[in-house]
Parts: structure tokens; C-alpha cells; sequence
């Protein structure tokens, strides 16, 4: 299993950061990268909570993520259950800590390229690729959000 670890300030109160976190619908207009989002089934005590189930497009990869920690505003778990890429999803991690006026943001997700035989080689490069994706649409994240700020 590989890890990728994302990390960013937010000059911008938790609050406002976790409803755009957790309003899994908006993502097309928060991760550029993000082609569509749209919730297959809602959360249990909120729509966006826990056992709620995601399908998100990112190009053309297709996840399904089903919501098991929904802790506002300080933390969103998650797991893709199905890919169309092959590929062990163990856990997808955001919490969020306020930091003086603003939010450190900490999002960890961990994987294993399901490849038989290269799989393992193919992990480290998937992780730099997750890594650096997930890491821009943060810094996009953080724009936004700052620019509300002013």
C-alpha cells in the first residue's frame, strides 16, 4: 500500500473550508479536475454523511466512494469501492485544524495498484501522480476560498 499525503493552508474559517469539502455535488466547481460529481445514494443522518456514496469522475477514471466518517467540521473518511482502474483502495482521509484565522487541511489517501505482478512498481508512480492531482486542486481550493477572503 502507497500513501498519498496532501497538506495546505486556508486562509479562510474551517466552517466555510468543510462546507466545500463536504458537498461532494460541488466539485466540479471547486477541482478543476473534477468532470463530474454526483451523489448515487445519501448519508444516513446527512446527505453528504455516513453511508453516503459518491460517484466521481476525474477525466475519464471513474470512482465510487462510499462516506464512513462524517465528522463536521474536522473530518471526512472515505473508500473507493469501485474504480475503473484496478485498484485496492484501503482509506481516504481529510481533517481539517483550525489554524489562527485559517485551516490547515491534512489529506491522506491510501492505495494499492491491483495489477498482477507490477502492481508493486506501479504504486510509487500512482502516488506522485495522486499526490501532485490531488495537491493542485488544494492550491485550487485555497484560491478560491482566499479570494472570498478580500
Amino acid at each position: 500500500m502507497e500513501s498519498a499525503v496532501m497538506k495546505v493552508y486556508i486562509h479562510s474559517p474551517i466552517e466555510r473550508v468543510w462546507e466545500l469539502i463536504s458537498n461532494h455535488e460541488g466539485y466540479p466547481e471547486v477541482f478543476e479536475g473534477v468532470t463530474s460529481c454526483k451523489l448515487l445514494k445519501e448519508g444516513k443522518d446527512d446527505r453528504n454523511g455516513v453511508g453516503a456514496t459518491r460517484e466521481v469522475l476525474i477525466g475519464r477514471v471513474r470512482f465510487v466512494e462510499n462516506i464512513v466518517v462524517f465528522d463536521p467540521p474536522r473530518r471526512l473518511e472515505y473508500r473507493v469501492i469501485e474504480c475503473s482502474v484496478p485498484l485496492d483502495h484501503e482509506l481516504g482521509r481529510i481533517d481539517l485544524i483550525p489554524r489562527g484565522e485559517g485551516t490547515e487541511l491534512h489529506w491522506v489517501t491510501t492505495f494499492h495498484v491491483a495489477v498482477p505482478l507490477i502492481g508493486g512498481l506501479l504504486d510509487p508512480l500512482f502516488r506522485l501522480i495522486t499526490r501532485d492531482r490531488f495537491y493542485e486542486g488544494l492550491l485550487e481550493l485555497k484560491e478560491k476560498l482566499e479570494a472570498e477572503q478580500t
